[in-house]
């Protein structure tokens, strides 16, 4: 059976935080567990985030891939606004670098968040997101498609290079509070026009 993808709904939610955890190594449900109210886990606070009507890690920016009804993974990803805005003082000082890197591609589609579930790595999840962001990103005319992947995660960049992506810059990416060695982080692009 094929992988197809579908717009993520409320529903979805508990799902995307998985997908943010999975992508992420469990760094942002960290992150949000230090930013949350005292009493909430990062888990918690991230699905309030992801239930919100608007912003970056909204279900309103979601998809899911599913194959005869499993969920097997999903994606969070937006157009990017088409002038770079300035870095928010509330991004956690570890993502600075990050949202730098971001801000070198305006107008593009960004892939925030993409995994496929653990048990269905290597089954077609991560094109078939893939596939979706490009469609997303050609219905809006973007010039292209961005992420930003750990330089560390060498099969991801592999699988990102196969699927047409270049890297074009690089920052610092210190995630020794979290437990990883230090790394960069790697804003990789794929041009449409």
């Amino acid at each position: 059976m094929p992988v197809t993808i579908r717009k993520a709904t409320p529903d979805d939610a508990p799902l995307l935080v998985r997908v943010v955890d999975t992508a992420s190594g469990s760094v942002v449900p960290t992150l949000w567990a230090e930013m949350a109210p005292p009493g909430l886990d990062g888990s918690r606070a991230g699905l309030g985030l992801i239930m919100a009507e608007d912003g970056d890690f909204s279900y309103t920016n979601g998809f899911i891939a599913e194959r005869d009804g499993t969920e097997l993974g999903g994606l969070i990803g937006n157009v990017l606004p088409p002038t770079p805005q300035p870095i928010s003082t509330d991004v956690p000082e570890v993502f600075v670098g990050v949202e730098a890197l971001a801000q070198l591609v305006p107008g593009h589609w960004y892939i925030n968040f993409m995994a496929a579930l653990p048990d269905f790595r290597r089954q077609g999840v991560g094109t078939a997101l893939l596939n979706e962001a490009e469609k997303q990103a050609r219905g809006c005319s973007c010039p292209g498609l961005a992420l930003i992947v750990a330089a560390s995660n060498e099969n991801a960049i592999r699988v990102y290079q196969k699927a047409g992506y270049a890297e074009r810059a690089r920052r610092p990416f210190d995630l020794s509070a979290f437990g990883e060695q230090p790394t960069e982080a790697v804003l990789m692009v794929k041009k449409l026009r």
